[in-house]
């Protein structure tokens, strides 16, 4: 018996480590790639924050670009991606039930995305660092830029183009397809208790 308790946790570590050590190149599939739909991470995404209508997801990685990992609160959720170029941690993508723009340009006319308001405000350009808010119906997603070093302030513009959003709508009628259950908050039964 004494072997069976050892050796489920020395296999549990391992297993954990060759999870840990995995990261997404271009290409390749992580937790938050679009469709929102496809990933529990989504489903852990749109409980955090309820209100929210849409919810933040990768579209594609560009080369050099990798995804960095993800974090999810009571309230807010992130991921984050790194770059060969940018650095560590150069994007980090999260959602929350509101922002302030207060002094950030309104730049919603450069924006593909249909339904939201863009506003940009730049921090500093060697290295850059920039926010950038999406506002929505019942939520707020924002890109925060820290480029290291010397990294081009343009590949803010790559990083742009992998990311996107997909309805939140979408994740509720899986979860209610999948699972038989339903999600409380936007587009579904009210949250009770928040």
């Amino acid at each position: 018996m004494a072997r069976v308790r050892v050796a489920l946790p020395v296999a549990l570590v391992l297993s954990m480590l060759g999870l840990v050590g995995c990261r997404a190149e271009a290409g390749y599939a992580t937790e938050a790639n679009c469709p929102v739909e496809d990933s529990e991470f989504f489903v852990l995404m749109a409980q955090s924050v309820p209100s929210a209508t849409l919810l933040p997801c990768i579209r594609a990685l560009p080369a050099g670009w990798s995804y960095g990992g993800s974090d999810v609160h009571s309230d807010a959720s992130s991921f984050w991606l790194d770059s060969d170029r940018a650095g560590i941690h150069a994007v980090e993508v999260s959602l929350a039930s509101f922002c302030t723009v207060a002094g950030a340009l309104d730049v919603t006319n450069s924006t593909s995305e249909l339904g939201v308001r863009d506003y940009l405000r730049q921090l500093a350009l060697h290295p850059y660092s920039a926010n950038r808010y999406f506002t929505f119906p019942g939520g707020c997603v924002t890109y925060r830029y820290r480029f290291g070093g010397k990294a081009d302030p343009t590949l803010a513009l790559e990083a742009d183009e992998a990311l996107t959003f997909g309805p939140r709508a979408e994740v509720v009628a899986k979860v209610s397809r999948s699972l038989g259950l339903t999600l409380c908050g936007a587009g579904a039964a009210p949250c009770v208790g928040r």
